[in-house]
């Protein structure tokens, strides 16, 4: 199959500079197993009045392989640790966009099933999808000259990190924020920073006034150095 031969180049080539070989070897699981979910999800979740946005294309593809070429070998040292990034990366880019818990329990059912049959990784579903969520991140090190993005098993230390990033970004900045650092802001947080930390990364985000997202996406512009701007549209709108 020709796609599979135009991921595998890429990623096979990746995997060989620094990685170790039982990590090497995985490469064709890895890209199996998101052409295999993509067709599923293409054919099985189609878009309706409803879901007008489930289009899912090869973009999506690319944007899973692309995910994992961010990591360094000394974050991914096994099979094992490939596995949880990958699946990581298609919660990231597949499951993220799926309204309700139908849609994501059938996602998740049919990626535990991948993760058990490709990378051997016997985990029960609940405790690899609701108990212990998989967590991919470069924001525990944020001093450190190469930010790695690696698992991260300590939601403790990541949320001293962001409450004391909060601090300086209140000390330094006009605008002040009292945010509460509860489970789903934690995740929405590492959402928004693993698509700024990407080349042309764009993220849409919906929901009503008040929710919070507006504040979370300041703060994670701050924790990765960039800036933030925000377009106001008043009566006199123009182009200056």
């Amino acid at each position: 199959m020709m796609l599979g031969k135009i991921f595998n180049a890429i990623l096979g080539g990746f995997l060989k500079s620094g990685f170790n070989d039982t990590v090497n070897k995985m490469e064709d699981v890895v890209v199996s197993s998101t052409i295999d979910i993509y067709m599923k999800i293409t054919d099985e979740l189609r878009p309706t009045p409803a879901k007008f946005h489930y289009l899912f294309n090869l973009r999506d593809v690319s944007k899973v392989v692309q995910g994992i070429l961010m990591c360094k070998p000394v974050s991914i040292q096994n099979p094992e640790s490939l596995g949880r990034l990958w699946i990581n990366e298609m919660l990231r880019v597949f499951h993220d966009r799926l309204i309700n818990n139908e849609d994501r329990l059938w996602f998740t059912h049919n990626l535990h099933e991948l993760v058990q049959r490709g990378f051997r990784l016997n985990i029960e579903h609940d405790d690899l999808f609701i108990k212990e969520r998989v967590m991919f991140g470069d924001l525990l090190k944020l001093d450190a000259p190469v930010k790695l993005y690696e698992e991260i098993t300590n939601k403790d230390k990541l949320k001293k990190v962001l409450m004391g990033m909060l601090e300086d970004y209140n000390i330094t900045c006009p605008t002040k924020m009292n945010l509460v650092f509860f489970d789903d802001a934690i995740e929405h947080i590492l959402r928004i920073a693993r698509v700024l930390r990407q080349p042309r990364g764009n993220i849409m985000l919906i929901g009503v006034g008040g929710s919070g997202k507006q504040s979370l996406t300041r703060l994670a512009s701050y924790l990765l150095e960039q800036a933030f701007k925000n377009v106001e549209i008043t009566k006199g709108f123009g182009s200056e």
